[in-house]
């Protein structure tokens, strides 16, 4: 088993690939939107026009990366719920199976009229991700560090979740929204990062 600092460094390397692979989805869904959009205009005046294009499968490579990041995440958290004290493990297999949920919601996600379920899922995994990560920068037994991260980890799913209520508002919504997941990846860095710097804690 991977020692405490070879686990947590893990972790954090795995959150930086799914969260950039999650910027860099979120681009090129806008780069493929733009594409259709002037695809149907050339379909319109009869110059033809391709439905499925470079943007669509840089998608599917991003949407890859992302899989690939959450389940070095999960593989990750089975040495660490074993590495953390056995108060603090329930939190860690909620943050496990919110992980399944993540990886399921990336994959329903890019397929079309079932999009819409990998959203619901996500919203779940968040505010599961919410109580577990409330908990762990609460917890006695958990490093002072790594409670610091956790409240960064808190911090960053309340912004996702005001982030999704207010991309509803038309206009301002979507760049209020993007604003709020720029602020949210930071925290979620500098989070999983206090918690790679942070000390084992006693048995």
């Amino acid at each position: 088993m991977s020692t405490w600092k070879q686990t947590t460094e893990g972790l954090y390397k795995a959150v930086l690939l799914y969260t950039i692979g999650g910027i860099a989805s979120s681009v090129f869904a806008y780069l493929g939107g733009l594409g259709k959009t002037a695809a149907g205009i050339n379909a319109l005046m009869g110059n033809g026009g391709s439905a499925f294009g470079i943007w669509d499968i840089l998608g599917i490579v991003a949407a890859v990366a992302i899989i690939y990041g959450y389940w070095k995440f999960f593989t990750g958290l089975k040495d660490f719920k074993n590495q953390v004290n056995p108060a603090d493990a329930p939190y860690i297999q909620k943050i496990s199976t919110c992980t399944i949920i993540m990886m399921v919601a990336t994959v329903l996600a890019v397929i079309p009229v079932v999009g819409l379920l990998g959203g619901i899922a996500n919203l779940v995994a968040w505010i599961i991700l919410l109580l577990a990560y409330n908990s762990l920068k609460k917890s006695a037994t958990f490093p002072a560090t790594a409670r610091q991260g956790a409240s960064k980890l808190f911090l960053a799913m309340i912004l996702d979740i005001v982030g999704i209520v207010i991309g509803i508002i038309p206009v301002i919504g979507g760049i209020t929204k993007a604003i709020l997941a720029i602020i949210a990846f930071i925290f979620v860095l500098q989070g999983w990062k206090a918690i790679s710097l942070s000390e084992e804690p006693a048995a």
